[in-house]
């Protein structure tokens, strides 16, 4: 890796253990969010505060990078209007950075909620059924993703990240867990990994025993999960009608 790494949404709770870890395995990172940071960044990142909807800070941040993690954004249920702006306005100005500084890969952080309202019986191979406003802007950052790796001269993987919590805490977590140490694994997998395509979509959980999901794109990264749901006490049975929970049991906000 010839340039650092840049993460956005640095000072989330995924961006914030990812940044630990990679600094810990030697990896140069530049950091970027619109807060500061509540935990110091690791020695040796370097931490640029800006916000996504600048588009000249982003290509700035952008310069000389030899990948980006997209993390940035909200990842709660809101008015469409704040979803346009945060989702997807913002994942615009990411690609879009990439591809006027030539930045090879981009991982896109969408969700496991872009198929949220399909049952959870299953199948493995649900279709798209978006579950919130939320999920709708995920969907659209995955068709950008899809539109910059054809058109815009790099690689894009977008990860549909289950639940990543610091352990399994309601049952359907049994399903849609991921550990924190394993999104570090397959997020730094996704960014530097050689792909077999210049788009790929995969679901992003611990190496769950029952799952709702294909593991497809998990070999073309190597992803090996290291937890899984099921080394933690059983949260009891699954209530949830659809993949998407609570989420999809909600009404739009008005």
């Amino acid at each position: 890796m010839s340039g650092p790494l840049l993460v956005t949404g640095a000072s989330g709770a995924i961006g914030t253990r990812l940044a630990t870890d990679l600094t810990a395995q030697g990896v140069r990172l530049r950091l970027l969010d619109r807060r500061t940071p509540a935990v110091r960044p690791p020695a040796g990142a370097e931490f640029v505060q800006a916000h996504l909807r600048d588009q000249d800070a982003v290509d700035k941040a952008a310069v000389g990078a030899c990948a980006i993690i997209h993390l940035a954004g909200s990842s709660q249920e809101g008015p469409f209007a704040d979803m346009v702006e945060h989702n997807i306005t913002g994942t615009h100005h990411v690609l879009e950075a990439a591809r006027r500084q030539r930045v090879p890969r981009v991982v896109l952080a969408s969700s496991h909620h872009v198929t949220g309202l399909n049952p959870a019986s299953g199948p493995e191979d649900a279709p798209l059924a978006p579950d919130s406003f939320y999920a709708v802007s995920k969907v659209t950052m995955e068709a950008l993703g899809y539109l910059y790796a054809h058109k815009g001269g790099m690689e894009v993987v977008a990860v549909r990240i289950g639940s990543c919590r610091p352990r399994p805490s309601e049952p359907r977590h049994r399903v849609t867990w991921l550990s924190p140490r394993d999104a570090t694994i397959l997020l730094y997998a996704a960014a530097t990994r050689p792909l077999t395509s210049r788009f790929l979509t995969l679901y992003g959980t611990s190496g769950n025993a029952e799952r709702w999901w294909p593991r497809t794109g998990w070999g073309t990264l190597g992803y090996q999960a290291a937890d899984s749901a099921d080394r933690h006490p059983d949260p009891g049975p699954l209530t949830d009608r659809w993949t998407g929970g609570a989420f999809a049991d909600h009404q739009l906000p008005t």
